[in-house]
């Protein structure tokens, strides 16, 4: 299983992710709303000292009141000059200059007005943030209250805190990471176990004596598959059972007549009408087909077996169990011209399944001299390949794609026989063929069990 599609990665990984979002949406709030509530404090703080100020000019119509920003009392045109000395810029000085109101300064900041009715702007500029409130006075329309401070300072002051905030929090940030893969690792692991209780009790199921699995689970999704997986195995039970009832009653009603008529056939030629004359021909092709009944019998009986039984073994001549295949099909030959060809070492031995091998190379050989007409059958064995050749038809592009054509239909068993059985020895199978030209079937047997 590959680390990034397993269920543990992308659960730890869901909560490293959660956590950095909240962590990172948390501070950013966290962040603007401090520097939001400075801010605040700040412009409370001038209100304040602008409502003493002006509550004194009123009383002595002077200021006297030490500070150290720039208050004074003037027409706004005044006040415009003396806020564009503040700035070094002869484009921002000019901002200042060439308007008649501070609303009309194009110098970026916000403008507001707090809950004493003065009105507030915060320009900033050239490196430079100036703060200006503007307050009319009761009995004075001609002159307004102005009071103007450079506040650059305690921005340079704040982009320290700043910093150390930014410093903070990447601190907590690598500490919420850390702890979001702590608790990632413990959910998946909470997750995950019940399914590999789940994968190991199915890996392990014995259809004889399957417990249900549904009770070690809690009434959740794991136990919703459970009882699937039970149901699914009750299932397969009974097929099973059904497909071994059907092999033991097919293996008792099939040979037990085939085997019968053999012998009455075998009798049947032995004597002197059976021997002479057309009557030997018809006998003769009755036991032919007699042989193919229990070729097909034997095929499929073994096909039906268990695929967990195990398959008995042996070293054998593989020279001598083909010359025993050619000698028992010899009979199926098109023309006395066709040449049947062993040409495997008579001192190879290999060890391997003999039965299934058999049957495999008498379902290649039974299917090359059906389709042979002329030339030859061989048997080769080479770099652990196991090779059946003919001169014979060959199969169009068409037939050779198609998994479902019967290329031995004449012998009533197709290629995928003869593939079923060397998947059960772990065999590779490959086809190349031409039409007309013949083909020849290989049998991989490097990677039998």
């Amino acid at each position: 299983m590959r680390l990034l599609q397993s269920i543990r990665f992308r659960i730890v990984i869901a909560c490293v992710i959660f956590s950095i979002i909240v962590t990172v949406g948390y501070g950013w709030v966290t962040f603007y709303g401090v520097k939001y509530n400075s801010d605040e404090l700040f412009n409370w703080y001038i209100s304040q000292e602008a409502e003493q100020l002006i509550a004194e000019y009123e009383k002595n119509a002077t200021l006297t009141h030490v500070i150290t920003a720039n208050v004074f009392v003037s027409d706004e045109q005044h006040a415009l000059t003396a806020a564009a000395n503040y700035f070094v810029d002869t484009q921002t000085r000019a901002k200042f200059t060439q308007v008649n109101a501070f609303k009309d300064v194009r110098v970026p900041g916000p403008k507001f007005t707090t809950e004493q009715g003065y009105i507030m702007y915060e320009f900033s500029a050239d490196n430079k943030t100036l703060h200006v409130l503007q307050s009319a006075l009761p009995e004075n329309e001609t002159k307004q209250f102005y009071y103007m401070v450079d506040v650059s300072n305690f921005i340079n002051y704040d982009n320290h805190s700043e910093a150390y905030i930014a410093k903070l929090f990447l601190k907590i940030l690598v500490f919420i990471t850390v702890l979001a893969l702590a608790i990632g690792f413990i959910l998946a692991k909470m997750v995950v176990s019940p399914l590999t209780r789940l994968a190991n009790s199915v890996d392990g199921v014995d259809h004889q004596n399957y417990l249900k699995s549904e009770e070690k689970y809690f009434n959740d999704e794991i136990g919703f598959l459970a009882k699937r997986i039970d149901s699914f195995v009750s299932r397969t039970h009974d097929f099973v059972e059904r497909e071994k009832a059907f092999s033991r009653d097919v293996s008792h009603e099939l040979r037990t007549p085939v085997a019968s008529s053999r012998a009455a056939i075998e009798l049947a030629l032995s004597t002197p009408e059976g021997q002479s004359g057309r009557l030997n021909k018809f006998l003769l092709r009755v036991s032919r087909a007699n042989r193919d009944m229990t070729h097909l019998i034997e095929t499929f009986l073994l096909l039906g077996r268990e695929e967990e039984q195990a398959i008995a073994t042996e070293r054998f001549n593989l020279h001598e169990l083909v010359s025993q295949s050619f000698a028992k099909h010899d009979y199926l030959k098109r023309h006395a011209d066709v040449k049947c060809q062993n040409n495997i070492d008579s001192n190879i031995n290999i060890v391997s399944s003999k039965q299934h091998l058999a049957i495999v190379l008498d379902n290649l050989i039974r299917n090359a001299l059906q389709h042979t007409h002329d030339g030859s059958v061989s048997v080769l064995f080479e770099n652990q390949q196991l090779i059946v050749r003919d001169t014979g038809d060959g199969m169009s592009e068409k037939q050779k794609k198609s998994p479902s054509t019967n290329v031995m239909e004449k012998s009533g068993v197709g290629l995928n026989i003869v593939r079923r059985l060397s998947e059960k020895q772990h065999w590779q199978m490959h086809v190349k063929s031409k039409l007309g030209q013949g083909t020849s079937v290989y049998i991989d047997m490097s990677n039998s069990g």
